[in-house]
C-alpha cells in the first residue's frame, strides 16, 4: 500500500512539474524573442529564421534553471494542495500513515530536482551558453573573434611571496621580456631580486636568459649573473593571461574552468570575489529546491487547514520570495566585502532551511 501511495504521489508531482517547466519554456522563449526585438538586435543585424530559433533555443537552458525553482514551488504547491483539498491526506493519517512519509516524498523530489539543477548547469548550460555566445558574435554579429598575443606589462602573483613583473608577453612564441622576479619574506622584506632580457617557455617551465641574480641578506647582498637560469615558475603562458568566451560569461563555465579562472585571477593580484560567490553559489542553489520544499509544505498541510487555499499558496510564494531577496542582498553584501563568498551564498539556505525544519516539527504536531 506504501509502495502504491508513493508511486501516486510521485506522479502527481512529477506530471505538475513537467507542465510546469514546458509552460515556462514557452514563457522565456516568447520573451527573449520578444525582447530582441523591442530592442531592435534581430533588426539591426539580420540574422536568418534559423539563427534567431538556434539562439534562442541555445539560450533556453538557463533559462530554465532561474525559474526551475519556481516549477518546484507550484508543482508542490498544486500537487500536495490537490491530496490537501480532496482530504487524501487526512485519510492517510486515518489509516495510520504518518505525515512523514508523504513529506519525505517531496522533500527527496527536491534532492532529485537540485541534483538534475546541478548536473545541468555543469554539462549543458556550460556549453549551451558557450555556443550561444559564439553565435551571437560570429553568426550574427559577424564579429571577427580577435585572439590577442601580445601582452603588456603583467604582474602575476606566485606562491610563496614571489611576484613577477614582465614588460611583455608573446603566447605565440611563448617568450616573455623585461622580466622581474621578487621573493620577499613574512616580513615583506626582499630576499631576492631577479632580472633578465628575456624568458623562454621550455619544458613546463620558465627559463631566464641573460640576466642577474640578486640574493639579500641583512648585512650584504650577493651578484650572480647567468646566461641561462629555470626559474622554477610552471605557470604557463595561457593561464597568464584571461581573454577568452568563457571568462566573459560565467553561465558558460563548468566547474573546473570556474577554479581554473578564480586561480588565474587570483595570479594576477586579484581578490576573485564575484565568481567565488557566483561558484559557491552554484552549489548552494541546487540545495535551494530542498528549502523550498520545507517552506511550501507547512503552508500548505499545515497552515492550510487554518487558512484558506489561496491565502496559503499567497503566503508560500511570499516566504519562497523572501528568500531569493535574501539570497540577493547576501550577494551584494558579498560583492561588497562584508560577508566572506561561502557565507554569502550559504547564509541564506541555512537561515531558511532552519526555519523549513520548525515549520515542518510544528506541522508533525
Amino acid at each position: 500500500m506504501i509502495k502504491i501511495l508513493y508511486k501516486y504521489i510521485i506522479k502527481t508531482f512529477t506530471n505538475i512539474f513537467l507542465l510546469t517547466v514546458l509552460a515556462f519554456s514557452l514563457v522565456v522563449a516568447m520573451s527573449g524573442l520578444f525582447d530582441n526585438i523591442s530592442n531592435n538586435f534581430y533588426a539591426k543585424y539580420k540574422p536568418s529564421f534559423d539563427l534567431i530559433i538556434l539562439h534562442l533555443i541555445t539560450n533556453l537552458p538557463e533559462w530554465l534553471m532561474q525559474g526551475l525553482p519556481i516549477a518546484t514551488l507550484l508543482a508542490l504547491l498544486f500537487s500536495l494542495g490537490n491530496l490537501s483539498k480532496r482530504n487524501e491526506v487526512t485519510a492517510m493519517k486515518a489509516a495510520g500513515i504518518n505525515v512523514w512519509r508523504v513529506i519525505s516524498v517531496f522533500l527527496i523530489m527536491g534532492v532529485i530536482i537540485g541534483i538534475g539543477d546541478f548536473a545541468t548547469r555543469e554539462f549543458v548550460v556550460s556549453k549551451t551558453s558557450f555556443y550561444n555566445e559564439i553565435i551571437k558574435k560570429e553568426k550574427i554579429k559577424k564579429e571577427e573573434i580577435l585572439i590577442i598575443t601580445d601582452y603588456y606589462d603583467r604582474i602575476v602573483s606566485l606562491p610563496n611571496n614571489v611576484r613577477v613583473t614582465i614588460g611583455h608577453l608573446d603566447t605565440q612564441a611563448n617568450t616573455m621580456k623585461d622580466v622581474v622576479m621578487e621573493k620577499y619574506s613574512a616580513d615583506f622584506e626582499i630576499q631576492r631580486l631577479v632580472l633578465a632580457k628575456e624568458a623562454v617557455w621550455e619544458n613546463g617551465a620558465w627559463i631566464l636568459k641573460n640576466g642577474v641574480m640578486r640574493d639579500f641578506d641583512s648585512d650584504f647582498w650577493n651578484e650572480i649573473y647567468f646566461k641561462d637560469c629555470n626559474s622554477n615558475m610552471s605557470i604557463t603562458p595561457e593561464d597568464m593571461t584571461i581573454n577568452t568566451i568563457k571568462d566573459e560569461r560565467y553561465d558558460a563555465m563548468n566547474i573546473s574552468e570556474f577554479k581554473k579562472h578564480i586561480n588565474q585571477l587570483k595570479t594576477f593580484g586579484q581578490a576573485a570575489i564575484k565568481p567565488r560567490i557566483i561558484l559557491n553559489t552554484r552549489f548552494a542553489s541546487a540545495f535551494s529546491h530542498v528549502i523550498v520544499m520545507m517552506i511550501g509544505i507547512p503552508f500548505v498541510i499545515g497552515f492550510g487547514s487554518k487558512l484558506n487555499r489561496i491565502l496559503s499558496f499567497t503566503l508560500a510564494l511570499g516566504a519562497v520570495f523572501v528568500f531569493w531577496g535574501i539570497q540577493a542582498i547576501a550577494r551584494s553584501l558579498g560583492e561588497n566585502l562584508i560577508l566572506s563568498p561561502i557565507i554569502a551564498a550559504w547564509l541564506p539556505c541555512i537561515i531558511f532551511s532552519t526555519i523549513g525544519i520548525y515549520l515542518l516539527i510544528e506541522v508533525k504536531k
